[in-house]
């Protein structure tokens, strides 16, 4: 029930991610060497305040339909939400290779549209999730079409139809812990709670 279900905007105040990186700390081993133990994942916090009650009844039935950790939910990444290009679709946008090794990803459609560090992209995986990587060094753009490294590594696409998203990618979070809902006196709501992205094998 409601797996997946995109999250709300309405008076959503901050909204953060962080990159976490399964591996050592380097002083953990003596040769200083970092051991990493998986890919990395995303975690994200979100603060809603100055809700309506209207707004506060919306968000908590949504909270609730989370039932905890039991149903994931999509969000995007609000501060880059579209590429630095100004590319405001994602039709057509394709991908035509990846590589887990070289974390990299091969793009077609983008039209005189180059993506850039820090840009987005997210597509439907061969497990039923959401890949979601920043883009973190770039290749030329050459006909529409452009190679760019992203963090964390690629996995297997779709089949022939990821749904490629570079307007607005895509990552699947759970709720971690307990939501905080504040319903003072003044009537000035506010919820905050945090997130992990769900990883599926």
């Amino acid at each position: 029930m409601s797996a997946g279900e995109i999250f709300l905007t309405d008076r959503l105040k901050d909204c953060s991610w962080s990159l976490m990186h399964r591996q050592s700390a380097p002083f953990a081993r003596q040769t200083g060497q970092v051991i990493v133990y998986g890919s990395a994942f995303w975690n994200a916090s979100f603060r809603y305040e100055n809700l309506s009650e209207t707004g506060l009844r919306a968000l908590s039935a949504w909270i609730a339909r989370r039932e905890g950790a039991r149903n994931s939910f999509t969000a995007y990444r609000p501060t880059r939400r579209v590429p630095a290009s100004g590319l405001s679709s994602n039709s057509g946008i394709g991908i035509s290779a990846i590589s887990t090794a070289a974390s990299t990803i091969s793009l077609s459609g983008l039209g005189s549209n180059a993506m850039i560090a820090g840009d987005m992209v997210g597509y439907y995986t061969a497990a039923l999730g959401y890949y979601c990587g920043e883009v973190v060094s770039v290749g030329s753009l050459s006909a529409g079409a452009q190679t760019v490294t992203v963090s964390p590594a690629p996995v297997a696409v779709h089949g022939s139809t990821p749904n490629v998203r570079v307007v607005d990618a895509l990552a699947e979070f759970q709720i971690e812990g307990q939501p905080t809902i504040s319903e003072p006196h003044d009537l000035r709501y506010a919820v905050s709670f945090s997130a992990r992205q769900v990883e599926r094998a």
